[in-house]
C-alpha cells in the first residue's frame, strides 16, 4: 500500500486516518486478507502510531478490518453470504428510490443520466475498468438523488460502503460492462416513459447481473 503524500492534517488525524484506510479498503489498494501494522500505516501516513489504532478499532467495528489478539490484524475478508445480504438491501432500497425519480424526475434529471451512461460507454470503449466502475456508481447514485429523499440517500450511501469494496475486487474481469450499460439505457427510456414497471424490473436484473456474475 502506498499512501506518501498523503499527510494529515493534524487538528483530524484520527477521523482522516479512519477515512484515508477505509478508502483504501473500498479502492482494493489494501487487498482481503492482508495484514495491517499500525507502524507501517502511521508512517505512510505521516502520523504516531495512537490515531492510527483508534481508526482501526473503528474500521473493526465496522467490519472492514478483523483482528486475532496478540497475533493478527488484517483485512476483512470477503463474505459471500454478507455480499448476497447486502444486495437484497441495496436492490429494495434502491427500487424504491426508483419509484420516487419516475414521479419526480425532471428533463436535466435525465439528461444526467445519459451523460452518465455516455461517459461509461465511453470509459468501456477505452478499456478503463476504474472509470467504468466510477460511471456505474454514478449512474445508480444519480437515480437516487432524483428521488429527492435526502435519508433514503444517507442510508444508501451507508450500505453501498461495502458492496463499492465488492465491486472494486470483481469489476475488473468479471462484470459484463456491455450489458450493464445496455441495462442502463433500458431503465433511462422507462424513466422518459413513466414506465416504472419496467424500469424497476431493469433495475433489479442490473443488480442482479451484478451479483450473479460477482459469485461465479
Amino acid at each position: 500500500m502506498s499512501l506518501q503524500g498523503q499527510k494529515i492534517n493534524r487538528v483530524s488525524m484520527r477521523n482522516n486516518a479512519y477515512e484515508r484506510i477505509k478508502n483504501a479498503i473500498i479502492s482494493g489498494e489494501l487487498k482481503p486478507e492482508e495484514r495491517l501494522r499500525d507502524k507501517e500505516l502511521s508512517e505512510q501516513l505521516g502520523i504516531s502510531r495512537t490515531p492510527v489504532r483508534e481508526a482501526m478499532l473503528r474500521l473493526e467495528d465496522e467490519e472492514f478490518i478483523i483482528s486475532k489478539p496478540n497475533s493478527y490484524t488484517m483485512v476483512a475478508p470477503i463474505d459471500v453470504i454478507e455480499v448476497k445480504e447486502i444486495y437484497s438491501i441495496v436492490i429494495a432500497l434502491e427500487t424504491l428510490a426508483l419509484e420516487e425519480a419516475v414521479k419526480n424526475s425532471h428533463v436535466q434529471d435525465v439528461e444526467d443520466l445519459i451523460k452518465i451512461n455516455q461517459d461509461y460507454q465511453a470509459a468501456i470503449e477505452q478499456g478503463d475498468p476504474e472509470l467504468c466502475l466510477e460511471n456505474d456508481r454514478k449512474f445508480h447514485a444519480q437515480i437516487v438523488k432524483m428521488s429527492g429523499n435526502n435519508e433514503l440517500e444517507k442510508l444508501l450511501t451507508s450500505v453501498k460502503e461495502k458492496i463499492l469494496r465488492v465491486e472494486s475486487y470483481y469489476f475488473h474481469n468479471s462484470l459484463p460492462k456491455e450489458e450493464s450499460l445496455q441495462q442502463h439505457n433500458v431503465i433511462i427510456e422507462c424513466i422518459q416513459n413513466n414506465e416504472l414497471e419496467q424500469a424497476t424490473k431493469m433495475l433489479k436484473d442490473n443488480w442482479m447481473n451484478s451479483l450473479t456474475n460477482i459469485m461465479k
